[in-house]
C-alpha cells in the first residue's frame, strides 16, 4: 500500500490535493488540546533523543544559526529582539547573586580581551573619542550659557516701570496700552493714577502688575508721594566742586572695580564730613558778573599736598543755588 501511495504521489495534482487534506486534518487535530500536548511531548522526546547524537546536534545548531541570521537581517525583528534581551537582562540583574556572577563573568572576559594589543588599542581610541565628545558637549553648553548671559546683561537696566519708576531688565517688564488694561476691567481714572509716568506704551514690573491687575495701588507706586521732585535748572548746571560747596555733608569713599566683571564696589571705610554751607559761601568773593570765575581746590585734609578736586567755579551760580535751597 505504501508503494502504491508513493506511485500515486508522483502525480502533482494528487500530491497537492493530498497535502491540503493532510493539512486540514492536522489543523482539526491540533484544536484538541490534549492531542496537541501529547504530540508536542512526543516531538520533544524524539528531539531530545536525536540530540544525543553529536552530528545531529551540530547540524541542528548550524541550521538554527543560519535561520536566526536570516531573521536578524530584518531591522524590526532585530530591534524587537534587542529590546527583549535588554528587558530580560534588566529583570535578571535585579537578583543580587546573578548580578555578581554577571559582573565577574564580564570582568574575566574583558581581562582576556585586553591581553590582545589590537583590542587594547581600539579601547584606548574609543575612550579618547568619548572623552573628547564629552568635553565638547560641556564646552558648547558653557559657551551657550555664557552667550545667553552676555546677551541678557548687554542692554542693562534700561526699562523704567511706569508705576514705581524702578529700573529693570527687558525680561522683567510687560508692555501694555491703555486699551489693553481697560479690556482687563480697569477704569481709566485708576490707570491714570497708578501709571505716574505718562507714555504711550505702559511698562510694568512684576510687583506692580500683580497689584494693578487686582485693582489695587502698589505700595511702591510713585503716585503715593514717592516721586522725586523735578530738579530745577539752577541745580542741574552745577559742577562737581560747586555741588560740594553747597552740600551739608561730603562723603569720602574709595570706589574700585571688582574682579572679572569690572563692576564698581566700595572698598574700605566711608568718611562723612559735615560742612557749614554758610561759611563756605561767605568766603567766596562777591561779584555781580555772571561770567566771573575763580580757581578752587578741595582738600581731603589741609596737611595734604595734592588736592582732591581742583576746578574753576562760578560764585554767581553757587549763590543762586544756595538761595533756592534755603
Amino acid at each position: 500500500m505504501a508503494k502504491r501511495m508513493r506511485e500515486r504521489r508522483t502525480d502533482d495534482e494528487f500530491r497537492s490535493t493530498d497535502n491540503r487534506r493532510r493539512a486540514n486534518s492536522h489543523k482539526i487535530e491540533r484544536k484538541n488540546n490534549e492531542l496537541k500536548t501529547d504530540k508536542n511531548k512526543r516531538r520533544a522526546e524524539v528531539l531530545r533523543t536525536e540530540r544525543h547524537n553529536e552530528g545531529f546536534k551540530a547540524q541542528e545548531n548550524e541550521r538554527r544559526a543560519n535561520a536566526h541570521k536570516i531573521e536578524r537581517e530584518n531591522k524590526e525583528f532585530r530591534k524587537e529582539e534587542n529590546e527583549g534581551r535588554a528587558e530580560a537582562l534588566r529583570v535578571e540583574r535585579q537578583n543580587e547573586e546573578f548580578r555578581a556572577q554577571d559582573n565577574e563573568r564580564r570582568l574575566k572576559s574583558l581581562k582576556v580581551k585586553r591581553e590582545e594589543e589590537d583590542y587594547k588599542e581600539e579601547e584606548r581610541r574609543g575612550n579618547a573619542l568619548r572623552l573628547h565628545n564629552t568635553r565638547d558637549k560641556y564646552r558648547n553648553n558653557f559657551d551657550a550659557m555664557k552667550s545667553n548671559y552676555e546677551s541678557k546683561i548687554k542692554e542693562g537696566l534700561t526699562h523704567i516701570c511706569s508705576c514705581c519708576g524702578g529700573l529693570w531688565f527687558a525680561y522683567s517688564i510687560r508692555e501694555y496700552t491703555v486699551e489693553m488694561l481697560a479690556k482687563k476691567g480697569l477704569k481709566k481714572e485708576f490707570i491714570d493714577t497708578v501709571c505716574y509716568l505718562k507714555h504711550e506704551i505702559i511698562e510694568l514690573c512684576t510687583t506692580c502688575r500683580k497689584h494693578i491687575m487686582s485693582n489695587k495701588i502698589p505700595n511702591i507706586a510713585l503716585s503715593n508721594g514717592l516721586a522725586f521732585y523735578k530738579i530745577p535748572d539752577c541745580l542741574k548746571i552745577l559742577t562737581e566742586l560747586e555741588e560740594r560747596l553747597i552740600s551739608p555733608r561730603i562723603p569720602f569713599m574709595v570706589i574700585r572695580t571688582l574682579g572679572f566683571s569690572k563692576q564698581f564696589g566700595l572698598k574700605g571705610n566711608l568718611v562723612n564730613v559735615p560742612m557749614n554751607v554758610d561759611t563756605n559761601v561767605s568766603i567766596l568773593p562777591r561779584s555781580f558778573r555772571d561770567t566771573y570765575t575763580i580757581q578752587l581746590k578741595l582738600m581731603r585734609q589741609m596737611k595734604n599736598k595734592n588736592a582732591f578736586i581742583y576746578e574753576t567755579i562760578r560764585p554767581k551760580v553757587v549763590h543762586t543755588a544756595v538761595k533756592y535751597l534755603k
